[in-house]
């Protein structure tokens, strides 16, 4: 799997008897990429001089225990777009930054399961995220979020329950259709008057034509909520 990191160069470097994959980069600090029996990759800094770089990973390789993976470069699709992980070694959340997943794996591969559930944390917290912007920008709370799978519409507004049920797979979409879908999910829910409705898309979804084609295209009956 190819990634763009902001890495200037990959060197095969063998210390101590062990083989190590020296990642060169721009960024100022080292850094463990993968650490396990098979395969070893640290980054360093492009201004760090050979000497040093050989002394710090003397240390990694007398410190690090075995068959620790403590960032396993793989990839993963959520959002409509492949995005580069780095793996937790403590048990936390999953979330985005730099345009790359934190998250936590068991072991060194990523099970079904544990894709599953990263996807649903990162959905989540961009819901309860966006959902709070509007709540502050609306003056209006939606006291109940929750989700459940629903092939048929994005969300469904439960006014009865004072809240909003999200579909759990809207982090098929991408982040701007469902930005998009999680503002209207909050104007519905609001009875938001319609001018205020559309001069508040026309601000902020320049592109909403393009976002209502990939909704309608999703769930069949989304111009019926």
């Amino acid at each position: 799997m190819n990634w763009i990191f902001p890495y200037i160069a990959l060197m095969i470097w063998v210390v101590d008897a062990q083989e190590i994959n020296v990642v060169v980069s721009a960024k100022g600090e080292v850094e463990v990429l993968q650490w396990n029996e098979h395969k070893k990759v640290v980054q360093v800094p492009v201004t760090m001089c050979n000497t040093e770089a050989i002394w710090t990973i003397r240390n990694l390789l007398k410190t690090k225990p075995p068959n620790i993976s403590l960032n396993i470069v793989e990839r993963l699709e959520v959002f409509d777009k492949y995005w580069p992980i780095k793996v937790f070694i403590d048990k936390k959340p999953a979330y985005i930054k730099d345009g790359i997943i934190h998250c936590y794996i068991r072991g060194s591969q990523m099970s079904s399961n544990e894709e599953t559930k990263i996807k649903d944390e990162l959905l989540r917290l961009l819901v309860l995220r966006e959902v709070g912007k509007w709540e502050e920008t609306l003056g209006f709370l939606v006291p109940h979020i929750t989700f459940r799978r629903n092939k048929n519409k994005p969300y469904i507004v439960q006014r009865g329950k004072e809240g909003i049920c999200f579909d759990k797979k809207l982090y098929d979409m991408s982040l701007e259709t469902i930005t998009y879908c999680l503002f209207n999910a909050v104007a519905d829910y609001t009875a938001l008057e319609d001018r205020f409705r559309t001069k508040l898309i026309s601000q902020h979804f320049p592109t909403w034509r393009a976002f209502e084609k990939n909704i309608s295209y999703v769930y069949a009956t989304y111009y019926n909520h």
